[in-house]
């Protein structure tokens, strides 16, 4: 967390935060809010032995704000709830490197595909 100016805060929001400007006014000694940018909205379908009911999976951008700090942006996965406390907040470093482990793991699915048991 880094300390803000309480005005500085309200007159403007991050690049590529997709709020109102001037959206945040937390209270001193009150809760913070957010600056979010949704990414994107991926619509998993239900499918049988591993997800009973459809997913929206969202992926975002956020900053936590309160009146005396500000939180490191975050890129979060989750369901559209803002509040789910499932989110997980990543780094962008760190995304990177789960992006790049998804990747490895569907080229070792991929390539392992072809035998006896595979459905992709």
């Amino acid at each position: 967390m880094s300390p803000v100016n309480g005005d500085d805060r309200y007159r403007s929001c991050p690049s590529w935060c997709q709020e109102p400007a001037g959206h945040l006014r937390p209270e001193p000694n009150g809760p913070g809010g957010y600056h979010t940018a949704e990414i994107a909205l991926i619509d998993l379908p239900e499918r049988d032995g591993i997800r009973g009911d459809p997913l929206e999976l969202v992926v975002r951008i956020e900053q936590y704000v309160t009146h005396t700090t500000a939180d490191p942006p975050v890129i979060t996965l989750g369901s559209s709830d803002i509040d789910e406390p499932d989110r997980e907040g990543l780094t962008a470093d760190e995304t990177e490197d789960l992006v790049g482990a998804l990747q490895r793991a569907i080229a070792t699915l991929r390539a392992g595909s072809s035998g006896a048991g595979f459905v992709v």
